[in-house]
């Protein structure tokens, strides 16, 4: 039984109740803090009692599996075996392991989608980009986790230490509605709305603005094509389990040309280290590294960008899966050999006893 998500927290116990039997795999796909952290919350040994009905727990990186084991170790009776990166409680031993998820190599969509250089002319006419101005791009929905406005900081201080490159680069952000009931995120799009304008004022003039921001919904054809128009993705999340458009933004680019700007505190981090790592909340440095991509040779992107696509092209959505349903073949197999042994050793108590009680009749009746 796969389950996914945070939300599902408690399910993996009640599965187990039901089904002792079960290989239960649960699989993680936000950040788990540390230890002291999760002491925050009220539920703390209700989650982890649920999570620990599974056979399996998955996260993106070994950080956020260390953070977890950690909790458990904190705040429940068990015990743990780091160097089998288990954990054991309640009489069951439940597997700790870190899973990277990805995206499907190679992209279907692909081949229904136009050259790079035609993707490049539509997204310019539509969202009236002028042609000599590179093109920097963001795409995920609107959450204040994404770092939308710490990019808005960066492109202001990129401006600021470097005036030349105003009129120079272009900045969309494609931001999908979310939520959009909650205070929270209501105040979160129109604050990105006022960054946005404020930036185009100061910046920009009749024919140029810096910063496009589309509060709507895409297809993913679409957002295909703004990835393969773009010369600089930014993907610069304040927290995030992984991040997938940092990998689509690799596997749209065919061409290997392109620079990924990623945030060190997504999980993708971990694996895309040819991208220009970034600390979001440093917006000095966001812009540094800004004006390193909008300079960067092709040679130099391609070097990058061809290492990242082996990356995405090995590590790919098959092998995360894969490599889960592996581990759980094993624990199966494990299982029934555990039940086989034990099923023996019950066969052969059950004979000694049996020739422990002939001999103590025999004794009874004089029997020597």
């Amino acid at each position: 039984v796969l389950v996914q998500d945070y939300h599902f927290a408690l399910l993996p116990r009640m599965i187990r109740e039901r089904l002792p039997e079960a290989i239960v795999i649960t699989f993680w796909h936000i950040p788990w803090p540390n230890s002291e952290v999760f002491s925050i919350c009220p539920w703390r040994e209700r989650i982890l009692d649920g999570l620990l009905g599974s056979s399996i727990i998955g996260f993106h990186t070994q950080f956020h599996a260390n953070n977890f084991t950690e909790s458990v170790d904190r705040f429940m009776e068990s015990r743990i075996e780091r160097a089998d990166a288990a954990v054991s409680y309640g009489g069951q031993t439940t597997l700790v392991h870190a899973y990277p998820i990805s995206i499907e190599w190679p992209v279907q969509l692909l081949k229904s989608l136009p050259p790079v250089e035609e993707c490049r002319a539509q997204i310019r006419e539509r969202f009236g980009i002028p042609a000599d101005a590179k093109l920097c791009v963001g795409v995920e929905r609107l959450d204040y986790t994404k770092g939308i406005l710490d990019r808005f900081h960066a492109l202001e201080e990129l401006f600021i230490r470097y005036p030349e490159m105003i009129g120079k680069a272009v900045f969309l952000q494609v931001a999908a509605p979310s939520r959009g009931t909650l205070p929270a995120y209501k105040h979160l799009h129109e604050e990105c709305q006022r960054l946005a304008e404020g930036l185009n004022e100061r910046y920009g003039n009749g024919s140029y603005r810096p910063v496009v921001l589309v509060a709507e919904h895409h297809s993913q054809k679409d957002v295909y094509k703004i990835y393969r128009a773009a010369d600089i993705c930014l993907v610069t999340s304040l927290h995030d389990g992984m991040n997938l458009v940092a990998k689509e933004f690799v596997a749209a680019r065919d061409d290997e040309e392109g620079v990924l700007l990623l945030s060190t505190f997504a999980g993708a981090s971990r694996e895309l280290l040819e991208a220009l790592i970034v600390n979001p909340y440093d917006a000095a440095m966001m812009s540094e590294a800004m004006r390193q991509a909008l300079v960067m040779g092709p040679d130099e992107q391609r070097e990058r960008m061809r290492r990242m696509r082996e990356i995405v092209r090995d590590n790919n959505v098959y092998r995360w899966a894969g490599s889960m349903l592996l581990d759980a073949a094993r624990l199966r197999k494990r299982g029934e050999l555990d039940r086989v042994t034990a099923l023996s050793d019950r066969s052969a108590n059950t004979n000694g006893d049996n020739v422990v009680s002939i001999f103590e009749r025999k004794q009874a009746v004089g029997f020597r």
